[in-house]
């Protein structure tokens, strides 16, 4: 029996390893994607704009915003000196009210969040709702996979660093 497998398993063998098919299709030329730093100013919260401000990313120049894409924004918290404190949302204004967001690839929006869908958002201080800045950080999925290590996302300036995210050349939106 063993004398009749081994010739037979010889010829198989031989019959896949000689296989070979089409190549396919060249594919698409890849695109060098770098991941991309903006600064929305003088954004409002009212009860107009039901306290959510958006940005569709085609209004951002230079910006291709994929699914796969890491988006993070952070908020201008207080400034210490001269130095800004940047931090990341979701961020509480209180314990049931937050600063939030979502995006998609087209858009994202800023919004002020509560726990209790009827809470009053109005009756937050002038200081949380007017004149608010953010900034969002786009870091392509493919950039952020060839990294190596890990940055602490909460922390601005350590993304700033990681990344190494020029300051000077962050794009700035004044909001409408």
């Amino acid at each position: 029996m063993m004398k009749k497998l081994i010739p037979l398993l010889l010829v198989i063998s031989v019959l896949f390893a000689g296989c070979k098919g089409d190549d396919g299709a060249p594919g698409a030329d890849g695109v060098n994607v770098v991941g991309t730093t903006f600064e929305a100013e003088n954004i409002n919260f009212t009860a107009a704009n039901l306290y959510t401000y958006t940005i569709r990313f085609a209004d951002v120049p230079n910006l291709q915003v994929v699914e796969s894409d890491a988006v993070l924004v952070y908020i201008l918290w207080d400034v210490n000196g001269s130095a800004p404190i940047w931090r990341l949302l979701p961020q509480a204004i209180t314990t049931s009210v937050r600063y939030n967001f979502d995006y998609t690839p087209t858009d994202f929006s800023v919004f002020i969040d509560a726990d209790d869908p009827n809470y009053n958002k109005g009756s937050l201080n002038s200081a949380t709702l007017e004149d608010q800045t953010i900034r969002v950080v786009v870091i392509p999925s493919d950039f952020n996979t060839r990294k190596s290590g890990s940055v602490d996302v909460n922390n601005y300036e350590a993304v700033k660093n990681y990344y190494n995210i020029d300051e000077s050349k962050i794009i700035k939106i004044k909001a409408k």
